[in-house]
């Protein structure tokens, strides 16, 4: 289901006229929430959900959430986004993007982890995605995080679609750990049958094997990750 409403244009533009805007959601179960290739589940389920507002000018903004687990109070992530997309070309477009990363309940007193915000950058071409991600506080840390991606999906038929990822983590906040800089794989196909978008993706990172993690928090070693979701 989409929901469309009619608000005044001044208070998203300038402009004296009315726009419209759309709304859309999505309701997500994964056996496992994988960020940059590192559980944020112990390795465990996670149930998610997006509430989407695209003000048809190329303005967009949303809310996303998750169960997680980090072995302390945080048993829930929030984030919330905003940004621009366009059009480069007829090929090629762009996103700019700011988040906020928020974990209720986190106590953050120890100096260890805590909300943060992003910014994100993407460029779009033929099914090839290049996104540059930077957080001058990553996890409210006082140090850097960076992550560059490389995504590209191919349509195998036009049900099925084969997806290849490959994903870099940089900065100072890793520097500081023994995981150090590294880097994320995954390979996977997607599609949609009887209404629901589904995926599976086999995940691998170049994580040196004493510093993987095969089970609890921030599990890290190669998975295969199964991901069910229904858009209304």
């Amino acid at each position: 289901m989409k929901l469309t409403w009619l608000a005044p244009a001044v208070l998203l533009t300038a402009s004296a006229t009315a726009q419209a805007v759309e709304f859309s959601g999505t309701a997500t179960f994964t056996n496992d929430y994988r960020f940059h290739g590192i559980s944020q589940t112990a390795g465990d389920p996670a149930v998610q959900a997006s509430l989407d507002a695209d003000f048809g000018n190329g303005l967009f903004a949303g809310i996303w959430g998750s169960n997680v687990d980090f072995g302390d109070d945080a048993n829930l992530e929030i984030d919330y986004y905003a940004g621009y997309t366009g059009n480069l070309t007829d090929e090629l477009t762009y996103t700019a993007m700011v988040l906020y990363f928020q974990y209720p309940g986190y106590d953050a007193t120890d100096g260890n982890y805590g909300n943060y915000g992003e910014l994100e950058f993407k460029l779009g071409w033929r099914g090839t995605t290049l996104t540059y991600g930077v957080a001058n506080d990553y996890f409210n840390t006082g140090k850097d995080g960076q992550y560059l991606a490389l995504d590209y999906s191919y349509g195998l038929t036009e049900q099925v679609s084969l997806d290849l990822h490959a994903g870099y983590s940089f900065g100072d906040y890793w520097d500081d750990l023994d995981i150090g800089d590294y880097q994320d794989y995954s390979i996977g196909l997607s599609g949609s049958a009887a209404g629901l978008d589904l995926s599976v993706a086999y995940l691998v990172n170049d994580i040196t094997s004493g510093n993987e993690v095969d089970s609890g928090v921030a599990r890290n070693d190669n998975a295969l990750v199964f991901t069910v979701s229904r858009s209304f």
